[in-house]
């Protein structure tokens, strides 16, 4: 009898033991199984992600395009500013999967040209003493699209007027400094919306066969 309680209570023990063991495991697959779903609605949310549609690889359908891009005339007393959208540009173009930058104007199949031609600044907001606190630059772009393969325009904006606010700041450096970054904020505003258009225009051009 005693051998037999005793055998019951090793079996009892030993039912625990595997018990124990058990939830643990099962505890350990339910993790397992949330961790992969986890990692599953991640992958699902990044696949249905955003993209650029002029970013997207080449295709037969979607035929890259080269293009030209001029540096600007300057008409302003800001030196350097051509050189800077200039570099605007090329890095908005660069971007695309769809139009590659060349600098090769001849075999170019699109060209871009422009000038800058004027910077107003009125005043915005005056305190008291009638002092400026926050000023507007106006500035005043052309530019032309061409189709560098018969030389006819695509595009053309012949006076195309974009504005920024800037703060004034008691020192003159600081103030220079802010005006400097508004006309950068402007350049980026018109490179984008070059970038865009020109994705437009060239996605209605036929493809032309350089080896014809």
């Amino acid at each position: 009898m005693w051998l037999f309680r005793s055998a019951i209570s090793d079996n009892a023990i030993g039912m625990k033991a595997l018990s124990s063991k058990t939830v643990h495991y099962l505890k350990s697959f339910s993790l397992l199984s949330y961790l992969f779903l986890l990692f599953i609605i991640a992958a699902m949310l990044c696949s249905c992600g955003y993209t650029n549609p002029y970013a997207q690889i080449n295709s037969q359908e979607t035929p890259a395009n080269t293009l030209f891009i001029s540096i600007w005339q300057n008409r302003t007393n800001e030196l350097g500013l051509e050189s800077e959208y200039f570099r605007l540009l090329n890095s908005w173009f660069k971007k695309s999967g769809r139009i590659s930058v060349s600098f090769d104007e001849e075999h170019s199949d699109l060209k871009l040209t422009g000038e800058i031609f004027s910077i107003d600044v009125p005043g915005l907001f005056y305190d008291k003493y009638d002092d400026a606190l926050e000023i507007k630059i106006n500035l005043t772009v052309s530019f032309t699209l061409y189709d560098n393969r018969n030389n006819t325009i695509l595009w053309q904006e012949k006076r195309f007027t974009i504005n920024e606010p800037f703060l004034v700041d008691p020192s003159g450096d600081l103030t220079e400094h802010n005006k400097k970054r508004a006309l950068l904020r402007i350049g980026n505003k018109i490179s984008e919306l070059i970038y865009v258009r020109v994705h437009e225009i060239a996605q209605n051009m036929p493809h032309f066969d350089q080896n014809k």
